[in-house]
């Protein structure tokens, strides 16, 4: 059967590397939209005269049936929690309202593709057990978070009553080509990796909010497009949710380090985990998902790059 899929947040940094993939591994037809209110087309713009992919300057509300596709990748959103403590209503249009909207119109057309959700280790805050697992404590530190996880749990609400088809991927830090738009007006909330990078390229101090001592789970965009491709792949109904990690960290110091030795510091940021370390047996065991790229050898091969 042809397969016809939808891809929200198209023009983004990891709906773009998605597309490269699902060009690339798969033989479907891809709808891509974007209302570039982050994303950006120069990141699609190889895709646009192929025949596979059409791209749609559009909200996802804007989106009329489902019925064509089979597969639906609900990237889109406004991924940054400082902003989402400041423009709230914009936050949660973008990040609850444009979600539910879609699952509200899989209801009314009787019409369920397998739906695959970018969700957010971000959902964790401060956990208490590392690395931490899927069935560990929820505790949002952000209206950002919080939203990721409302629509986890409208999609479990709903399909106690309705046939959804849906698996959740909670990312921890993705890191790659294309985190970092200097056209973004999120730009200062870019994953760290890029921002590092960005400063060295035009010969800034880096810059490092609190001590450096925080951790993170960074994950290569790649190996996230590979989870999207590999679970959306499933024969069976999931209705659960994955951690996407690399299942290692490292301090925000050291990783600056790597790249440059003139650092500032900063004013620590509230509402943002101090450590992030994903358990990702559960996905390495249902889907046979391994990360094979990591962050010291991106930055070594960008660095030689520079």
């Amino acid at each position: 059967m042809a397969e016809n899929v939808l891809v929200t947040g198209v023009a983004g940094f990891i709906g773009s590397n998605l597309l490269d993939l699902l060009i690339e591994k798969t033989d479907w037809t891809i709808i891509g939209c974007d209302n570039l209110s982050t994303g950006n087309v120069n990141n699609i713009v190889h895709h646009l005269k192929n025949e596979r992919f059409e791209f749609l300057n559009q909200n996802c509300s804007d989106i009329k049936s489902l019925k064509p596709f089979t597969k639906v990748f609900h990237l889109a959103a406004l991924p940054r929690i400082q902003p989402s403590f400041v423009l709230i209503n914009e936050h949660i249009t973008a990040n609850l309202l444009e979600s539910t909207y879609l699952i509200e119109l899989m209801i009314k057309e009787n019409h369920y593709p397998k739906f695959i959700y970018s969700g957010s280790s971000a959902i964790y805050g401060t956990p208490l057990n590392y690395p931490t697992t899927e069935l560990d404590r929820i505790d949002c530190l952000s209206p950002y978070a919080f939203q990721k996880y409302e629509v986890e749990k409208y999609l479990c609400f709903i399909s106690l009553r309705f046939p959804l088809d849906y698996v959740v991927l909670r990312y921890f830090n993705p890191f790659g080509n294309r985190s970092f738009n200097p056209e973004n007006k999120f730009n200062a909330y870019s994953s760290v990796v890029g921002i590092f990078l960005n400063q060295l390229k035009n010969q800034q101090n880096l810059t490092i909010t609190g001590d450096g001592s925080q951790k993170r789970d960074f994950i290569h965009v790649l190996d996230v497009a590979e989870a999207n491709l590999l679970v959306s792949k499933s024969e069976i109904k999931i209705n659960d949710s994955f951690n996407v990690g690399s299942g290692e960290y490292i301090s925000i110091l050291e990783l600056a380090k790597l790249i440059s030795k003139e650092i500032t510091f900063l004013a620590k940021r509230e509402g943002e985990a101090d450590t992030t370390w994903a358990s990702i047996e559960k996905i390495k065991t249902e889907f046979n998902w391994s990360p094979k790229l990591n962050v010291k050898d991106y930055i070594i091969s960008e660095l030689n790059r520079l």
